[in-house]
């Protein structure tokens, strides 16, 4: 397996394994956006198909899709080996209907697809591309999907005002303080909130970099989607920051 950086703040099993188990109290609506994203693929439960999952971690997303489509395939993209091996934990019950591709989103993940998949999913993990590393990942999405096929992201997407942005990253703020002062997220995870607070709110309004939280309204990406060659695209869900936008070739 492909090792990831070091400087990747996902390389250690220590920061996988906190978010693993409070990936919920750390994202205040982590299940419903992983709810909507499930709800949009439009396939029968006795469907067969293959689903690609960029960005993701370890397995959260994908192990529900497993459960609730017998019939479904999956491919895993993701640059961490700690997510990695969590999701071969999470995931080994199913046996031989999921791969993993440890590459990046900005990598040729796509040259380990066994088919053209019928539908690819992303939750959390696209805006941590810059706006051209976005594109592109469109356009591999768009030109891998089969015909007919939907690409499905449950994302950060900042609003439109910069007032309204700042002011969903102080409420998310204190919904992680909160659920870190109940218990619900191990302490060993604070670095991490006070990193993610210091390059968000602290420093707000600087330039960010690939890596950082290039947060991008719902609207530009829909436009790169556009660009890239879907012609239909929806933003089916939105609350805060978060939302889930479909798009079909």
């Amino acid at each position: 397996m492909t090792r990831a950086a070091p400087a990747y703040r996902w390389n250690t099993s220590a920061a996988a394994e906190a978010f693993d188990l409070a990936a919920e109290f750390i994202h205040p609506l982590y299940l419903t956006v992983q709810d909507e994203v499930i709800r949009q693929l439009p396939f029968d439960k006795a469907e067969s198909f293959l689903v690609v999952d960029l960005g993701a971690g370890s397995g959260r997303l994908i192990e529900r899709i497993l459960n609730q489509f017998p019939e479904s395939r999956a491919l895993l993209v993701d640059q961490s080996e700690p997510f990695l091996a969590i999701a071969e934990r999470k995931l080994h019950r199913f046996g031989n209907r999921y791969i993993f591709a440890p590459r990046r989103l900005q990598a040729d993940w796509f040259s380990d697809l066994p088919e053209a998949p019928q539908a690819i999913v992303s939750m959390s993990a696209i805006h941590h591309l810059d706006a051209a590393e976005k594109q592109t990942l469109y356009s591999h999405c768009f030109k891998a999907l089969a015909p007919g096929g939907v690409f499905i992201n449950g994302d950060e997407y900042r609003p439109e005002s910069d007032a309204d942005y700042l002011a969903a990253l102080e409420w998310w703020t204190t919904q992680k303080e909160a659920a870190e002062a109940r218990g619900q997220i191990p302490t060993s995870f604070h670095p991490m909130f006070e990193a993610w607070y210091d390059r968000n709110v602290r420093r707000f309004g600087e330039p960010r970099k690939s890596g950082d939280d290039c947060h991008e309204t719902i609207a530009a990406q829909m436009g790169y989607l556009r660009n890239a060659g879907f012609k239909r695209t929806e933003a089916v869900w939105n609350k805060k920051l978060w939302g889930v936008v479909v798009a079909r070739k």
